[in-house]
């Protein structure tokens, strides 16, 4: 799923009070991966007389390479006809998907944006261990209850989101900043689909825009910016709490499962569905869950 938010709250200074607005349409290409359903399980709340956890490590088939920054210089000639004055202004960047190879290629804001841009996509440690996995529990239909607290930011800075990737439940409001003295058109979408719910612009350092829409239903939100190709975010939404996103060395776990045998999905930004495995969880124990994933492909 993507970011929607016809309520959504127009832009103002951190801190402030936000103020209702609207937002527009948009259509953005390149998504960075296919669609991916995190299902509806009719989740229930239920009094838990024994629990287990499900632990692991998610690894990346093959290593991940660094981004790679192509020169202004080398860039000249494809952005002569823009004029000389607009050139000398931006910045060649060339950003990667997550699994090392180049994508986009834009040219934008270098005094913001800085000389290089990373595009920040998680990587693999050396060991294979994949960091901003999204993790989660495909069948759990009762449990442990939501979390209390249910307000999440997203924040925009030298022309990249943060956090990249995040989880949350169904009714978490997301505060979007703006730390940016530039101007950012932030496009939420559906993954893998050309549906655009809201688009959130930003003009201005200190600026926020607060939404109570961008967690109404379960899925996945891409977040775009209209101007600067390479940044983007996910956030995924689930009507469940047995989910995780994995550490920098790409480690995980789930903890208050009832007993039982369960579907472990994961995904990471450029896969095009999500990988499945069988995990075990006894009462006192825990499952363990290593799973190694392809990107790309």
């Amino acid at each position: 799923m993507v970011v929607g938010c016809s309520k959504d709250s127009a832009s103002t200074a951190k801190g402030a009070k936000v103020r209702a607005a609207g937002g527009g349409a948009s259509r953005i290409d390149d998504s960075a991966g296919g669609s991916v359903d995190l299902g509806n399980t009719s989740y229930t709340v239920a009094p838990l007389s024994a629990i287990g956890a499900v632990s692991g490590t998610i690894r990346l088939a093959g290593a991940a390479t660094g981004d790679s920054t192509q020169s202004a210089k080398g860039v000249a000639k494809q952005v002569a006809n823009q004029g000389a004055k607009r050139a000398a202004n931006q910045v060649a960047i060339r950003v990667s998907d997550g699994a090392g190879a180049p994508t986009a290629l834009g040219v934008k804001d270098q005094a913001v944006c800085g000389a290089s841009a990373s595009s920040t996509a998680p990587t693999a440690t050396k060991t294979g261990g994949l960091s901003s996995a999204i993790v989660w529990i495909a069948n759990v239909k009762s449990g442990k209850p939501l979390p209390a607290d249910r307000r999440d930011d997203l924040s925009s800075e030298k022309c990249l989101l943060d956090p990249r990737v995040q989880a949350a439940v169904i009714g978490t409001t997301f505060n979007v900043f703006n730390d940016d003295k530039l101007l950012h058109r932030l496009v939420f979408l559906r993954l893998g689909t050309h549906d655009t719910l809201t688009v959130m612009p930003f003009f201005n350092s200190g600026q926020v825009v607060a939404s109570e829409r961008l967690a109404k239903t379960s899925g996945i939100v891409e977040v775009r910016c209209a101007q600067h190709p390479w940044t983007r975010a996910y956030i995924a939404v689930f009507d469940h709490p047995y989910y995780a996103v994995t550490e920098d060395d790409g480690t995980f776990k789930i903890d208050s499962l009832p007993p039982g045998t369960y579907k472990l999905m994961v995904w990471h930004e450029g896969m095009a569905a999500a990988v499945e495995q069988q995990v075990q969880v006894a009462a006192g124990g825990v499952g363990k869950a290593d799973v190694v994933v392809k990107i790309g492909e």
